[in-house]
């Protein structure tokens, strides 16, 4: 995998200079600890996670780990692209061949690179990081068999860190096996800076270190200086922002909405090609649904930044139940839609309701929308969450249970989705 390959690019071109990696504007460097972060994981699954962390020099990095308790020599992985050790200022190093269900503890090391010509090589500092507050890095592979576990979702933070704080809190997502952000939690971001004050410093200081977090974009997140550098912050196994991944008994497809105005919109700079990027996901998705793997789970969740609204003239049936128990039909969640939630409604929903989704997560709206979405005796449901509220979803055999809950640890309201029955697969 081709990692960090900008910033190893412009370390290369200052290393012309006086043959040093640092030119005047980067003394400041210099002079700081060179692991900037703790780590925080990412594409976790039964055999594998990424483990990423950022220094403030280009350096070369390696993990050494080992199952907990087990008296043997560390292992160490490393992160080399066509047989070249990575060089840059951030590390991303994938642990693969690992047993599932397993504690495994670790530590990060990094070593400076100052120098880099034909036969010639200078090294600056070495460190290594082990623990967090004086608690060994640990972090436990997800099981090969769960039927019951939990998971949280929180959405549209928008550079919110105290929100961000009491949202995990308030859903208890140190009992989850996983976080996912979908959408809209760091948009706008400009520097490298912004993206540590604005959200990462949160995950890292709060269980990133040993839990996984998944990042999904919004339509915020692909605006901005940063938005093409967002993949070597957040690694997925695919190298895309549109994959699949499976915990127990439930497979998730995490889908990329892409912007939510035309591609031809002054605010864009016809600098997008968000059209053709969600076609490109609808070949993603034919393929996907012929998985034996989607096809066999007990439980189908899909997630995306912006819900399918739009087609008013189709015979789909938006139904909306209110805080108060109240229903209400209609063919839109609030008001006209918008070109993305077009986009989405025409090419992505069509897979879900002809193949048998359970869940489909949202955010983007700025409002709650507890809906089931209706079609020739097939019923979605679809939870549209709000940009205060998160919500922990509970994984039993017989059903998904997701709590709405507010700031304050309050549940707003909840729903059950039982499973399906077992002759489900007779029309695939």
């Amino acid at each position: 995998m081709l990692r960090n390959v900008l910033l190893y690019t412009m370390g290369l071109a200052v290393l012309s200079q006086a043959n040093t990696l640092w030119s005047a504007e980067t003394s400041a460097a210099e002079t700081a600890p060179l692991i900037k972060c703790s780590p925080y994981l990412q594409a976790m699954d039964q055999n594998s996670v990424t483990v990423v962390w950022h220094t403030t020099r280009p350096s070369i990095s390696w993990v050494n780990y080992q199952e907990k308790g087990v008296d043997e020599e560390p292992m160490t992985a490393i992160s080399s692209t066509y047989g070249l050790k990575d060089i840059g200022l951030i590390q991303k190093i994938t642990l693969k061949d690992l047993k599932p269900g397993t504690t495994y503890t670790y530590e990060i090391n990094s070593k400076e690179v100052t120098k880099l010509e034909p036969y010639k090589f200078d090294f600056g500092a070495e460190e290594n990081m082990k623990d967090k507050d004086g608690k060994t890095f640990t972090f436990t592979t997800w099981p090969e068999k769960a039927d019951t576990f939990s998971f949280v979702m929180i959405n549209d933070l928008h550079d919110d860190n105290a929100k961000h704080e009491k949202l995990l809190k308030a859903t208890g997502a140190d009992t989850a096996a996983f976080i996912c952000y979908n959408g809209d939690i760091e948009p706008d971001k400009m520097n490298d800076n912004d993206m540590f004050t604005k959200f990462l410093n949160v995950p890292i200081n709060t269980y990133a270190w040993e839990k996984c977090f998944f990042m999904l974009r919004g339509n915020h997140e692909t605006r901005g200086a940063m938005s093409r550098k967002m993949h070597d912050y957040f690694p997925t196994k695919t190298d895309q922002f549109y994959y699949t991944f499976q915990y127990g008994d439930v497979f998730f497809v995490n889908l990329d909405c892409g912007e939510d105005k035309p591609d031809g919109n002054k605010e864009y700079g016809g600098l997008v090609d968000f059209d053709s990027y969600r076609t490109e996901q609808v070949e993603f998705l034919k393929k996907v649904v012929k998985m034996p793997e989607y096809k066999k789970a007990r439980y189908r969740v899909f997630f995306c930044h912006i819900p399918p609204v739009g087609g008013q003239d189709s015979d789909l049936i938006i139904r909306k139940t209110k805080l108060d128990g109240t229903v209400e039909d209609s063919k839109v969640l609030d008001g006209d839609p918008w070109h993305g939630d077009l986009e989405i409604y025409n090419k992505f929903l069509p897979f879900m309701m002809d193949n048998k989704a359970d869940l489909l997560l949202c955010g983007h709206y700025h409002r709650l929308f507890n809906t089931d979405y209706i079609q020739n005796g097939k019923v979605l449901p679809v939870l549209v969450n709000s940009n205060v509220h998160g919500v922990r979803l509970d994984v039993t055999p017989e059903k998904i249970t997701y709590h709405v809950i507010n700031q304050e640890g309050k549940e707003v309201f909840s729903k059950d989705i039982p499973a399906r029955k077992k002759n489900r697969w007779k029309i695939f």
